[in-house]
């Protein structure tokens, strides 16, 4: 874009730039009489820097004088210099309804005096500086030598008072570590008294019966775990076959003996049971001696079933046995390391103890020739100044910062409203932008006396084109039929086919206007017809009927319906009846005129403007969207049809052609 095409969007855009201007220069005019120059008084203090708090990285110092800064701002600081500067007369913040001398007031008071503090370190030296901003220029520096002066004064009583608890703190310590020594040193002579005499080799035979003791006792342990299995397995036994499972009764020789037998008999009586019947006295002696075996078994299995339970009591108690042991051997092993090493611990008890008190004695020394010796940490290095010159801009400079905020915000405002809207304007590239031809330019009717030529006219103009386009496209004898639609409703396409309906029948053709909307009707059919066009489209009325004549030869004739019909029914009804009603119209008349409900409505339009021979699309200035006329297009494209002109409603008005001379002779 041109410096040319900036200043053409601008004017076109003047509205909005005018009043984006004029808004911006009302809020600078709001603001900049409220703002108030300010001054700084700055100030610097410099720290010496203790050895412990200066590492080689310099990283102790960055630390140090962090916290000295938030120290300077902190509201103990903050409340000592509040109360010198309420004694000097000087005040931060005026009071309202009495609010100083409670909390919140004063806590008001702390937080305004905090703002206007500023605290930062110069460079990489141990030195900050500290500055003060107030619309008084004496009171900015009053306040910066208050808050220094509470600081020092904070900071120095601090550090005493830090040396005197540290003192008393060692001196404590000292006393306690003295203590210990004594009792160390008397436990070591009462333990040497008592101690006696101990064999080297003790503690090795000690560890070899404790080894001894600790492989018998896994042995009893292993043993201890299978007599537990066997005791639960024979718990769990319900019968004497799953007992005989179990290895301690299968190994017993008893049991073992008889269950030998019992298969012994228990065959014999299966081989005599196939050789005589069971009334045999054979028969009877086997069967009395096999239930007798197996009576001496169950018993004998019941025996050595009860014998499980004995062998875990005793493996029980020889596990307890074997661990009795091997902790008292293990407890004899930890008396005698006891014994050998409580003088080596009381040797070292004593030398640390020793060591300890000679370490606190020499820190306490330190302290007290420290607090003797005692020297602030802190150095006024430049005092509070005297600001000169207002930090703040002036009012001028404000008022022309101000101007050209408004010109960039009037100028962003025209255009981002230009690059966002989508309204159609009389700018000449409808066709370029559409691909469709303008046919005609209807303009704005603000006086219907002053318009009524032009819009004549123009209505004139596209009657000529629709006549060419009749003469093209329809055979003789049958009438030419004009559609006219829009894209949304209120873009003034009802009118316009009134206008051109009236063009035709005043140029001596007999027109009819077919009302399509069926939805929302325009309402001119006569309450008293017959029949109407739902009537006549359903086939229940003629259509002579449903039509209104006109009142005389110039005037139209009209067709719609009397009352609004539901959509899913009067789309029905065109697809039914239009055909029909457009053919008995054809040989009737010489033009016919259709009025369309809007394109992105309903679906009924696209049935109309199919039937049509010639398409016609109503734009209004300023309302249409180009987005909604390209939907309106692509719909129409989806179903075959292409509009064939474009008509641009509400332009700006132009002078009719002889019009002037016509007003002159008149005038004459």
């Amino acid at each position: 874009m041109t410096l040319i095409d900036l200043f053409a969007v601008l004017w076109q855009r003047r509205g909005i730039v005018m009043l984006v201007f004029v808004a911006v220069l009302m809020v600078a005019a709001a603001i900049i009489p409220r703002l108030m120059p300010t001054y700084r008084s700055v100030a610097e203090i410099a720290f010496v820097i203790d050895r412990e708090d200066a590492p080689i990285n310099g990283g102790g110092v960055a630390q140090h004088l962090e916290t000295a800064m938030a120290e300077l701002r902190g509201n103990e600081v903050l409340a000592t210099a509040l109360s010198v500067l309420r004694g000097e007369g000087v005040q931060i913040v005026p009071a309202i309804d009495g609010s100083e001398g409670n909390e919140a007031g004063d806590n008001r008071v702390l937080g305004a005096l905090r703002s206007r503090i500023e605290v930062v370190r110069i460079g990489n030296a141990s030195v900050i500086e500290v500055s003060v901003t107030d619309h008084d220029a004496a009171q900015s520096q009053k306040i910066l030598n208050a808050v220094i002066d509470s600081y020092l004064w904070q900071r120095e009583s601090t550090r005493k008072q830090g040396f005197r608890a540290r003192l008393m703190e060692t001196s404590e310590q000292l006393l306690a570590a003295n203590a210990k020594l004594a009792q160390a040193e008397t436990d070591l002579s009462v333990w040497q008294q008592q101690a006696g005499f101990i064999e080297p080799d003790e503690s090795r035979l000690i560890l070899d019966r404790i080894y001894q003791l600790n492989g018998a006792l896994e042995v009893a342990r292993r043993d201890l775990e299978r007599a537990r299995l066997m005791a639960d397995a024979r718990k769990n036994s319900q019968s004497i076959d799953t007992l005989l499972a179990l290895p301690p009764i299968a190994n017993n020789e008893t049991v073992r003996r008889l269950s030998g037998q019992y298969d012994e008999v228990r065959r014999n009586h299966a081989a005599l049971d196939q050789r005589y019947g069971p009334k045999h006295p054979a028969m009877i002696a086997v069967h009395r001696e096999l239930e007798t075996v197996q009576r001496h078994l169950r018993d004998a299995v019941l025996v050595a079933a009860e014998k499980i339970a004995l062998d875990l009591r005793d493996a029980q108690k020889q596990y307890d046995v074997i661990r009795s042991q091997r902790d008292d051997w293990q407890e004899k092993l930890t008396v005698r390391h006891e014994k050998a090493q409580g003088q080596a611990a009381l040797l070292r008890a004593v030398e640390l103890m020793r060591s300890e008190a000679d370490t606190l004695g020499t820190t306490e020394q330190e302290l007290r020739i420290a607090l003797a010796a005692f020297q602030s940490d802190v150095t006024v290095m430049q005092a509070a100044s005297l600001p000169e010159t207002a930090e703040f801009p002036t009012r001028r400079d404000l008022w022309m910062a101000s101007v050209l905020v408004a010109l960039f915000a009037a100028v962003v405002a025209g255009m981002l409203r230009h690059y966002f809207d989508q309204a159609i304007h009389d700018d000449g590239k409808l066709e370029d932008r559409f691909g469709i031809p303008l046919y005609a330019r209807t303009p704005q009717v603000d006086d219907p006396f002053a318009s009524a030529v032009s819009m004549e006219e123009a209505v004139g103009h596209l009657a000529v084109l629709v006549n060419i386009l009749a003469k093209t496209r329809v055979h003789a004898g049958r009438a030419h039929v004009s559609c006219i639609g829009s894209a949304v409703p209120g873009e003034g396409k009802s009118r316009l086919a009134r206008d051109l309906a009236t063009s035709f029948a005043t140029a001596g053709m007999k027109t009819i206007l077919l009302d399509g909307d069926l939805r929302h009707p325009a309402g001119f059919a006569r309450v008293g017809n017959v029949s109407d066009l739902t009537a006549a489209l359903a086939g229940e009325g003629t259509l002579e009927d449903a039509i209104q004549s006109g009142e005389d030869r110039e005037s139209f004739d009209y067709i719609g319906a009397r009352a609004s019909v539901p959509g899913s029914f009067a789309t029905g009804l065109l697809q039914n009846g239009l055909r029909d009603v457009l053919d008995l119209l054809r040989g009737r008349y010489d033009r016919i005129v259709i009025d369309s409900p809007p394109v992105l409505s309903v679906a009924d339009a696209i049935l109309l403007m199919g039937a049509a021979d010639a398409r016609l699309l109503v734009l209004r200035r300023g309302y249409s969207k180009r987005r909604d006329v390209r939907d309106a297009i692509s719909q129409l494209n989806a179903a075959g049809l292409v509009p064939d002109g474009l008509v641009l409603a509400a332009t700006r008005g132009r002078p009719a052609y002889g019009r002037d001379n016509a007003d002159r002779a008149e005038n004459a």
